[in-house]
C-alpha cells in the first residue's frame, strides 16, 4: 500500500487495543485515519510497553513510519 493509502484510510480502534486506549484520552471515535492514528502513537511512544503490543498491531504500527 502507498503511504497516501495507509494515512488517509479509516482504521477501527477496535482492532488495536493499545491505540484504542491511547485514542480513549482524546476522543469518542470508533475509527480514526492513519494520519491521527500515527500521531497518537508517535506522542504516547514513551508510554507504550512493546512487549504488550500484538503482532498485527506492531505491523500496523510500522506501516505508519514508525518504529516501536
Amino acid at each position: 500500500m502507498s503511504d497516501y493509502v495507509v494515512m488517509h484510510s479509516l482504521y477501527r480502534l477496535a482492532d488495536y487495543p493499545v491505540l484504542a486506549a491511547l485514542a480513549q484520552e482524546r476522543t469518542t471515535a470508533t475509527k480514526l485515519d492513519g494520519r491521527a492514528c500515527r500521531l497518537i502513537y508517535s506522542e504516547a511512544l514513551p508510554r507504550i510497553d512493546w512487549q504488550a503490543v500484538s503482532a498485527s498491531e506492531l505491523a500496523f504500527v510500522r506501516s505508519l513510519g514508525i518504529e516501536g
